[in-house]
Order: structure tokens, then sequence, then C-alpha cells
């Protein structure tokens, strides 16, 4: 599938960087993929896991990125075609710093204390690997992609109705880890990549999925990017929809947790704080919560498992769970860095799915924190003219 290097309209990566570019990007995609079934193959006979493939992720991506930075650093003539913008990477750098502060503050013990800066400093280590790299660090996400829904596909036809994440257990980070995947690998090929990724969104069955194609829909008219390639990824899924509805696996595939049934309600008598609560599956009622305790330097940084606010729950918003772990300069640092990627940039259609992620989840701060690290990178150094879809792919090889 020849997807291309949307580089700085310049020359292709050498061969040296394209395997570095592969090796990190295996690791970022590598990160999400947590499957109970895929963790128990690999745990032997004592109950031990032997192979957890998130840690192998992480190792690979942290490790590099350090590793190419200062094997490459002397070749580059000044900082800022390392660094970019200073309007990127000082909020970038601001996020890292109240890591850092979080971590001396709320941790017990001296790793407590200082992995959420090494961390930090990684992500930014990301960031600044990927201006240099491109958008060849996101090409094995096509095998995962594709992988990945066709795992979705199949456990949807297997199991009809029932909604399931497949590759990811967490429903919603597999629907973000699809998309996510098709949005940033651009190219003459991009709409196939689109369609099957779709089609495996589908099958998953999560409403933040449908949430999140709707808006970036919503922004394929509004560029009015359109083209018969569009209407064969509209016909296809129109019709997996119908059919599914004939069936009658439609309403219970996206049931969630009756979270619909509560739209009538705020529709006829206005919104409350119990209708929000059904809604939201109580994710309002947890980020109230976290608004009524901010803390200038937040609460303890955590990656994987997210801060407990109300039980165990976790802020489902990206802004508002980096206010709470890590307070609320960090938090408008984040969403500026979000919004002027989207406004700047030309990766359009990137930056939508990022901003509609955020809204209902937290996956892109936690479970996948790379990935947004990385497409900020990506983006802010390529020089593309457009990333239309269907209308016109002036970035082909």
């Amino acid at each position: 599938m020849p997807l291309v290097d949307a580089q700085s309209g310049a020359q292709s990566l050498c061969k040296t960087d394209r395997k570095w570019a592969y090796a990190i990007g295996t690791g970022i995609a590598l990160t999400p993929i947590h499957n109970l079934w895929l963790t128990n193959l690999l745990t032997n006979g004592k109950g031990e896991v032997t192979l957890f493939l998130p840690s192998l992720g992480f190792a690979l991506w942290i490790v590099l990125s350090l590793m190419y930075i200062t094997f490459r650093w002397k070749r580059e003539d000044t900082w800022k075609m390392w660094l970019g913008d200073w309007r990127i990477f000082v909020p970038l750098l601001t996020i890292v710093l109240f890591m850092g502060i979080s971590g001396l503050i709320t941790g017990d013990s001296i790793g407590d204390k200082f992995s959420p800066l090494f961390l930090g400093l990684s992500l930014f280590a990301v960031y600044v690997v990927s201006r240099k790299l491109g958008a060849a660090i996101f090409r094995t996400l096509i095998p995962f992609g594709i992988l990945g829904a066709v795992i979705s596909i199949v456990i949807g036809i297997v199991n009809p109705g029932v909604p399931d994440g497949g590759l990811i257990t967490n429903y919603a980070a597999s629907v973000g880890f699809l998309i996510f995947g098709a949005v940033v690998n651009q190219g003459k090929w991009q709409w196939l990549l689109a369609s099957i990724a779709l089609v495996g969104v589908f099958f998953v069955g999560n409403l933040e999925g449908a949430f999140i194609v709707i808006i970036l829909g919503a922004t394929v008219l509004v560029r009015r990017d359109f083209s018969k390639r569009l209407f064969v990824v509209s016909g296809i899924l129109i019709g997996i929809v119908m059919l599914w509805a004939s069936l009658g696996y439609l309403a219970s595939l996206y049931t969630g947790n009756n979270n619909l049934s509560a739209v009538p309600t705020i529709i006829n008598n206005g919104a409350t704080s119990a209708t929000l609560n059904e809604l939201t599956t109580d994710r309002w009622g947890v980020i109230l919560d976290s608004l009524k305790h901010i803390n200038f330097f937040g609460h303890g940084f955590t990656l994987s498992v997210g801060t407990s606010v109300i039980g165990e729950s976790t802020v489902h918003n990206i802004p508002l769970i980096i206010v709470h772990q890590i307070g609320p300069v960090a938090g408008l640092a984040w969403l500026f860095v979000a919004i002027w990627c989207l406004r700047k940039t030309k990766w359009k259609y990137a930056w939508v799915a990022v901003l509609a992620m955020c809204v209902f989840d937290h996956y892109l701060w936690t479970q996948w924190a790379p990935a947004f690290w990385c497409l900020v990178g990506v983006s802010t150094a390529s020089t593309i003219d457009n990333d239309y879809i269907f209308r016109k792919v002036s970035h082909d090889e």
C-alpha cells in the first residue's frame, strides 16, 4: 500500500532513518495493545505474563527515541530544526515541567518522584524525533490497524450485536487506534484504509467511536472533500449499518450502558446532573467533582491507571484529566497545542479526530500518550499541500 511520506516537500528519508522510523513507530503502535486473550496466551504455567506488549512498546519508543537524538544531534546546524516553533515546544515543555513537579510533590518513593519527569522528557523526545522522521513513523500503524479492523469485523460477525474491542480490550481506545491510523497515513490509497477502519469501528460498537465518525463526517462535508471514492466508502458503511439494523443487531450493538435512553428526557425536560450522568455513564459527575478539587500542581500523575476522583472513576476528558492530575496550566497548554495544530498545520483530519477523541475519553493522555506527541512533531514539521482523502491527493509519490 504505497502511502506517501508526508514530509516537507523534500527528499525521502534515507534508508537508515526509515528503519529508525519503523522501529520507533512499532513501539508506539504496540503501546495501547492490551487484549486479555493475548495476555493469557503469553502467560506461562505459573500465571506469570512472559511478554506484556504495552511494556515492550514503551521500551521501544522510549529507548529508541533517546538513542536517535543522541546519535543524530550533531548532524543538524540549528536547535530550531529539532525543536520547531517556540509556540509549540514551550507549551510541551510546560506539560513536562508540571509532570515533574507533580511527581516530586505526590510521589512516595524516589522512583515515584522522578518517573513522571522521565516519562515527560521521553514524550518530548518523541515529539523531537517525529519532526525529523516525519510521517514514516506512522507507517507501522497500517498493518496493525488492518489487523485490528479484521479482528473486530470477525468478532462482530461471530457475535453479532455484542460490543467488543477486538485487538484492544478497551473498546473506546480500540476505536481511537483504528481511526488515528487511518487519518495519519496519507496517500492515494488512504480512502481504502479509511474504509477498512470504518467498518472495523462499526463492529466495535462504541458510542464514542460513533461520535468521532460523525465529527469527521461533518468535517468532510464542510471541506467539500468529495469524489466517487467517498460514495464508495459511504455506500459500504451504510449498507452494513442497514443490514445489521434489519437483522436486529444494531440496537444491541450500540446500546452502550443505556446512555441514549436519557436523550428524550433531555430534549423534553432539559439537562440535569442526573440525566447528564445517565447520558455519559456517570462521567459528568466525575468531571464536576474533579473541578471542585482543582490544585495548581494537580493531584498526582498516573499513566496507565487514571486518578481516582469518585471511587475508582477517571476523568474522561483529556484537558480536564490533565488539570486534575498535573494542574490547570498544563491542561491549557495541551489544549493550546491541539488547537494551534488544527489551525496552523495541514493535518486537519488528524487534529479534528484528536480533539473529538479528547471529549469523552482519556486514552491519548494515558494508554496511548506517545501518539499525541508524535502527531505534534510530524504535523508541525510537514509542509504538505493538503490532507484531503477523497477529493484530491496532491501528496502522491
